[in-house]
C-alpha cells in the first residue's frame, strides 16, 4: 500500500518572500499572480486589507519531496500532508 504525499502553502502565513520557489530544483513551485483581485477596494473602506497578488501552488508531478522548501520557509506556510493509501 502507497501513501499519497502531497505539500500545501498556507496563504494566511506565506509572506511571499520566494526563498521556496528559489530553492525547488525541479521547478515544482508554480507562481500565481493574480492581479485582477479587487475585493480589496470593493469592500475595505480603509483600504487596510493586507494584499497579496502572489501565491504558490506546487505541481506534484515535478516534485521529489525533498522538503527543502519546507526548511527554507520562514513563515512554517509549507505543510507536507500524507492523503490517502492506495
Amino acid at each position: 500500500m502507497n501513501i499519497i504525499k502531497t505539500l500545501e502553502v498556507d496563504c494566511r502565513l506565506c509572506n511571499n518572500c520566494s526563498k521556496c520557489y528559489n530553492i525547488c530544483d525541479k521547478r515544482a513551485i508554480v507562481r500565481i499572480s493574480n492581479y485582477d483581485c479587487d475585493r480589496c477596494v470593493k469592500y475595505c473602506v480603509s483600504l487596510d486589507v493586507p494584499c497579496k497578488p502572489t501565491r504558490y501552488v506546487f505541481d506534484i508531478d515535478k516534485c521529489d519531496f525533498c522538503e527543502k522548501c519546507i526548511s527554507v520557509c520562514p513563515a512554517g506556510a509549507i505543510k507536507l500532508i500524507d492523503g490517502e493509501r492506495i
